[in-house]
């Protein structure tokens, strides 16, 4: 009786026990609105293509049964699916596991942090927790707990604009001389000068015959004909330089330089008279001495003794005192009086003109039928001229195929293709260009193609190699920190560009009324425009912008009406008949 009696004590206790068992978890599941919690953000947000979460709460005091193993499970439900995060596990102070364990007389804190990938069928959902509790054998399920909404997506109004450099204008800081045919930068008026010089016998100002049959001569009067004859030749003025060597005395070289000047004027005007050029400018100047070109001329000599001359020169400037140190000097300045001072007594001209070359008429002609023909610069710029793609694209393909070795052609084919949106024929024809010259402007167009074919790995890798390209490497940069999340960075490398995407990432970053101004300063608002400065009025609590931001946005884009319906940054305005009326 007495065996029996134990048997039946401990059937009863198994009993107890789990019935308890049972009881504690469906008593958790009873009060489980005891349990708090607290999701920030608020309504849910993507960054960097990633829906963040972080759920913060609490368990009461004696609500955590000790040998419970609770599950909760963040779901995200949207129409046609649903995306779980990680779940939390807790368990209570009797379970042996590693979960976060809750004691029961405490209770305990919830801390939880996570995040999913973010597709655009969720930008209206909510979001859930899943709850499950087991203890022993048995198992329960709570019901779900929304927590919050779901998910406001403004950085997916990024628009993929990447800017490429085209290797045809100064933006490519490409600096030739303006005499150069073969410049990178088509300048249909180019400055030039034809200089000549006519020089005298010592103490003399009158013109010898045997000067005014030199060579120089002869070339500048050749030169005026020309001038006269050839309408792509254009007179400017003409300067007269006058000198005299730097030996006698001071006051005597002050007169003569001055009748040099005289004679030298007076002989191209009876020049340019003969040729019948009537609309010349002559500007005449004098030097009593020309230090300045004996210093020139004896350091490009073979004298012997040039070194002591051009110390002299430098440690004294009084001319008197130069004169007679140099003098000193016998023997030098028998063969200066020779060899150098001779070239100094003398007058200069510089014919100053613009060389004219093809109008835009006369380059697009020649680029119709014989593209060929045409210099570098006068390719690229005849491509300049037209908006045609197609045409663009042959004239840089000619480019191309004549001067194979320079990395513009290939490299403005593939900026073409990037417009025609053909990334392949795009990377392509940049590679090919990298292979010629494996500079910035073209990797920075390389990451361009990544960029638009959603490599934004490889576009960060290539704009940031091309950032001595300038403010469009740059820029690009901003758009791949802009899809990452990095809002400071991203406004930091746009600068103070004037764009929606540099609007959006001032917005993103917290400056409202940044975003606010480029917005307004920004020319031509399209659409887009107007719908980011009502949420820039949303998140100000500016129901005056948000409104008429979102009529001349409508008006400009029927279908944004739709987006504004479901966009959560206009959550608070979903009731207001002044919305309704608007996105109807």
């Amino acid at each position: 009786m007495k065996k029996a009696n134990v048997v039946r004590l401990l059937t009863l206790a198994a009993l107890a026990i789990v019935m308890a068992s049972c009881g504690g978890v469906k008593k958790m599941a009873k009060n489980a609105n005891l349990v708090d919690y607290k999701v920030e953000p608020a309504v849910l947000e993507m960054h960097g293509d990633e829906v963040a979460v972080n759920i913060t709460g609490s368990f009461p005091e004696k609500y955590f049964s000790k040998k419970a193993v609770v599950t909760i499970t963040p779901v995200l439900k949207y129409d046609g699916g649903e995306k779980a995060y990680k779940p939390m596990v807790f368990q209570g102070e009797g379970v042996e596991a590693n979960n976060q364990a809750i004691a029961f007389e405490a209770g305990g804190n919830i801390d939880y942090k996570a995040s999913i990938p973010y597709s655009d069928d969720m930008k209206v959902s909510e979001l859930v927790l899943k709850i499950s509790a087991a203890q022993g054998s048995k198992s329960i399920d709570f019901d779900e707990v929304k927590v919050a909404d779901g998910v406001i997506a403004t950085p997916r109004l990024l628009q993929a604009d990447p800017k490429a450099y085209t290797g045809s204008t100064k933006e490519v800081n490409v600096t030739p001389s303006v005499y150069d045919a073969e410049s990178s930068v088509y300048q249909r008026v180019v400055p030039d000068a034809l200089t000549a010089d006519i020089h005298y016998s010592i103490q003399q100002s009158g013109l010898r015959n045997s000067e005014l049959r030199s060579d120089d001569i002869k070339m500048m009067k050749e030169f005026l004909k020309t001038i006269k004859e050839n309408e792509k030749v254009e007179l400017n003025n003409i300067e007269i330089a006058s000198y005299a060597s730097p030996d006698g005395a001071l006051d005597l070289n002050e007169k003569l330089s001055g009748r040099r000047g005289t004679t030298a004027e007076n002989y191209i005007k009876k020049e340019l008279k003969r040729k019948k050029i009537t609309d010349a400018e002559v500007l005449a100047n004098v030097t009593a001495e020309d230090w300045a070109g004996f210093k020139e001329l004896v350091q490009n000599s073979d004298i012997a003794d040039k070194r002591i001359i051009l110390s002299v020169l430098s440690k004294y400037s009084d001319v008197a005192v130069r004169e007679e140190q140099i003098k000193n000097l016998s023997e030098t300045f028998k063969k200066l009086k020779e060899e150098v001072l001779p070239a100094l007594r003398r007058s200069k001209y510089n014919v100053n003109v613009n060389l004219i070359g093809k109008s835009d008429e006369e380059i697009m002609a020649v680029a119709a039928s014989n593209p060929d023909s045409l210099n570098k610069a006068e390719l690229l710029y005849a491509a300049s001229l037209t908006e045609d793609l197609d045409k663009k694209l042959s004239l840089y393909k000619s480019f191309s195929a004549n001067f194979k070795n320079d990395w513009r052609g290939p490299n403005n084919e593939g900026v073409i293709y990037l417009e025609k949106s053909e990334l392949e024929n795009a990377k392509t024809a940049f590679n090919k260009a990298k292979g010629l010259d494996d500079n910035a402007f073209v990797l920075n167009n390389l990451g361009t193609v990544e960029l638009l074919s959603n490599n934004f790995a490889g576009a960060e890798e290539y704009f940031s190699a091309a950032l001595s390209a300038g403010k469009k490497a740059s820029y690009n940069l901003g758009l791949v920190m802009v899809k990452k999340g990095m809002y400071g960075d991203a406004v930091a490398k746009m600068g103070e560009c004037t764009s929606f995407n540099a609007a959006l990432a001032k917005l993103l970053s917290g400056d409202n009324n940044g975003a606010l101004k480029l917005l307004e300063d920004k020319e031509n608002k399209d659409a887009m425009d107007y719908y980011l400065k009502a949420v820039v009025g949303a998140r100000t609590s500016n129901d005056e912008l948000v409104f008429s931001s979102l009529k001349n946005a409508i008006t400009k884009d029927a279908t944004l009406a739709g987006k504004a319906k479901s966009d959560l940054e206009f959550f608070k305005y979903f009731e207001m008949g002044a919305f309704q009326t608007i996105v109807k």
